[in-house]
């Protein structure tokens, strides 16, 4: 039994237990759908609809946003393929947050649990260890029999789905995180606006400059991020314009990623950055605590309704320019044949024009097909909302997440916890991140 086998093997005894200690709970005891007790992927779902006969039911797990995304998949989109497929039961079912041990969780579960899911949404850092599992229906196969929708997906981002010669899901949205800046704060510093344009937008040495005169008072230039796995997405941009190695794991010992983790220690450490362990979280930038915060368009909403001038431009380049490309994939299980062909069937409509379109123009995030992309109802959107630009131009520069087994126990804890003795504890770089190689290097030797 290899490793993850194992360690699945754990998962499923845990979530066993966690299940008959429901059964045996009063009723008194149970909670709604979206409660926090539900919210267990090992508890019972919440409610269980009525599946006609027939009829396949196929469990979605999601941390879609909440809100008006979610609302509008569930309200619109969900409903819309019912009608298309009355033969297939899409069950959503909202996790609250993205987490790959949620998942494991879930796949640990007998084939015929009623819980388990079929489909779920994630990043692409776990496909490796989901194919070392055996857990994922043949998608490569299934879209090699479509050449048509094969084609139409943006090659960069297919790139994303696959995973030693294969493509093992199939891309629901792209994003990456660029940088939002407080145009006000940037007016009265005298700091010009950077351009969209990745090619000939700020340099390091501005980007230095910019947020030494931004800091003043009590607010800061930038926001270096702590203590979390988003420090070793965002580090990849600094590390691929670094000149880094971006065609599998970074050489986090290369000079390129010296380079590119002094440059945040010495902004931090000059007292010209604030940290935070949430850098997902919008509420520095929001709350005018920072003039710069790296960020990424799913936060679409709450931008809308800043009371101050703001706009979106790429990172500072250095050798080249670069983006930490990311988004959700959906993956699908190995199921009975009547539930993987409703996983695929939905996995086609999530690819064309009318889901990715409305999806996209709803949460912020960015399209993964060529036709949704070009599409005159989504350029209009982007012509109402010209901040994306950046986004979207960054896509062709954006470096993926090696889908590696190991992916997960690299980023966290082994490069946040080398990241966090550096920024909060003042560690060398040089030394720390030798280490680290050293870490990396005795796991994959494993």
């Amino acid at each position: 039994m290899n490793r993850l086998s194992h360690g699945w093997s754990i998962l499923a005894l845990a979530a066993a237990v966690s299940i008959a200690v429901s059964a045996c709970a009063s009723p008194a005891a149970s909670s709604p759908a979206g409660s926090d007790a539900s919210s267990s992927p090992a508890g019972p779902v919440t409610p269980q609809p009525s599946v006609a006969p027939g009829a396949a039911r196929v469990n979605l797990w999601h941390t879609i946003p909440a809100g008006a995304t979610e609302n509008y998949f569930n309200n619109t989109l969900v409903p819309a393929f019912a009608a298309m497929h009355p033969e297939c039961v899409v069950v959503p079912r909202q996790l609250g947050v993205e987490d790959a041990s949620l998942i494991r969780t879930g796949l640990a579960l007998d084939q015929n649990d009623p819980n388990r899911p079929h489909m779920w949404w994630l990043a692409s850092s776990e496909t490796g260890a989901y194919v070392e599992a055996d857990v994922l229906a043949d998608v490569d196969g299934w879209l090699s029999s479509k050449p048509e929708i094969k084609d139409n997906i943006i090659p960069a981002v297919l790139d994303v789905s696959s995973y030693d010669g294969k493509v093992r899901s199939l891309p629901w949205m792209t994003n990456a995180t660029a940088m939002w800046i407080n145009a006000d704060l940037f007016e009265k510093a005298g700091v010009p606006v950077p351009s969209q344009d990745p090619e000939q937008t700020w340099t390091w040495e501005e980007f230095a400059d910019a947020v030494v005169k931004l800091t003043q008072g009590d607010v800061k230039g930038f926001l270096v991020t702590t203590s979390s796995g988003w420090d070793f997405w965002t580090y990849h941009t600094w590390y691929a314009s670094a000149g880094g190695d971006t065609s599998g794991l970074a050489d986090l010992d290369s000079p390129a990623s010296i380079k590119a983790v002094q440059f945040q220690k010495d902004i931090l450490s000059n007292g010209q950055a604030i940290t935070t362990t949430q850098g997902w979280d919008p509420a520095p930038f929001f709350g005018q605590k920072v003039a710069i915060q790296a960020n990424g368009p799913w936060n679409y909403a709450g931008l809308k309704e800043l009371t101050f001038n703001w706009t979106i431009v790429p990172y500072p380049r250095d050798v080249k320019p670069a983006a930490n490309l990311g988004g959700d994939q959906l993956y699908i299980g190995k199921g009975t044949p009547e539930q993987e062909a409703c996983a695929f069937a939905f996995g086609e409509y999530m690819l064309s024009d009318e889901f990715q379109v409305g999806f996209q123009t709803v949460s912020g995030n960015l399209p993964v097909t060529k036709s949704a992309a070009e599409n005159a109802e989504y350029k209009k959107w982007l012509a109402d909302n010209p901040a994306w630009a950046a986004y979207v131009n960054q896509t062709p520069y954006g470096v993926a997440r090696p889908p590696i087994p190991e992916f997960g126990q690299i980023g966290d804890p082994m490069f946040k916890e080398a990241w966090d003795d550096v920024m909060l504890n003042n560690a060398d770089v040089t030394e720390r991140f030798t280490q680290l190689q050293q870490e990396v290097d005795a796991l994959l030797a494993q």
